[in-house]
């Protein structure tokens, strides 16, 4: 009991064998890292300070993107044991002064859902449904997901099982990277913006006026990223 529930909460260990598991198959999208820009699939090239680069936010913080979730699912792209996995192409320098490489270095990370992306598939459904759901029906579809997502729950009263459930979770979860995008030494203020208007995105939900909410995609760059996955 004790070693599955471990096993449940190593995130590292869950991570390795699901790209181990689909190491063959096709990723969910690649992104190729020039020095100077960064291209999506094999689409057209966005500049690091564009409004799309929220998508290397959302890579970096291992998180599927939210505000992109219309579009994977209208592109179908592939979704492994409910997760993203991309393929990152980066033919930067690694270090200052450093001729670029002749080969891109490749890498693949799992991008993994959250209480925002749940939410948004719930709508989707909801949506698809003919958007006639209660929200009696719509709790039961969450509670449904959430038991079928979330790690077993523990009801065993020995504190040191519970220790060493948390110093195993707490020692397995990857780091965040460094940033993907170029400005290194802005990412301390970056990631405060960000999670500014991520919370204030939460708290100001259904209120489409509150202009703190930070802006989607617009119809342009959705156009041409839909092109990137066809």
């Amino acid at each position: 009991m004790a070693f599955g529930l471990t096993e449940s909460y190593n995130r590292t260990r869950y991570v390795e064998e699901l790209l181990e598991t689909v190491d063959e198959k096709p990723p969910s999208f690649t992104v190729h890292l020039h020095p100077e820009f960064w291209v999506l699939n094999n689409g057209s090239k966005f500049l690091y300070h564009n409004q799309i680069a929220s998508l290397l936010d959302d890579i970096r913080a291992h998180r599927i993107p939210v505000d992109f979730l219309e579009l994977f699912d209208s592109a179908r792209v592939p979704f492994y044991e409910g997760c993203m996995v991309v393929e990152l192409l980066d033919y930067r320098a690694q270090k200052f002064n450093q001729p670029l490489p002749e080969k891109p270095e490749r890498t693949r990370v799992t991008l993994h859902p959250n209480p925002e992306t749940l939410y948004a598939d719930i709508c989707t459904m909801n949506q698809k449904s003919g958007g006639m759901w209660s929200d009696k029906d719509a709790l039961e579809v969450e509670s449904k997901l959430l038991l079928a997502t979330t790690p077993p729950l523990c009801l065993d009263p020995n504190p040191h099982l519970t220790r060493v459930a948390n110093h195993v979770l707490r020692a397995s979860t990857p780091t965040i990277p460094v940033s993907l995008k170029r400005k290194a030494a802005a990412i301390e203020h970056e990631e405060v913006e960000s999670e500014k208007f991520r919370k204030r995105r939460i708290m100001s939900h259904g209120a489409p006026s509150d202009e703190t909410r930070k802006p989607t995609p617009s119809c342009v760059l959705v156009a041409f990223m839909l092109m990137t996955f066809h």
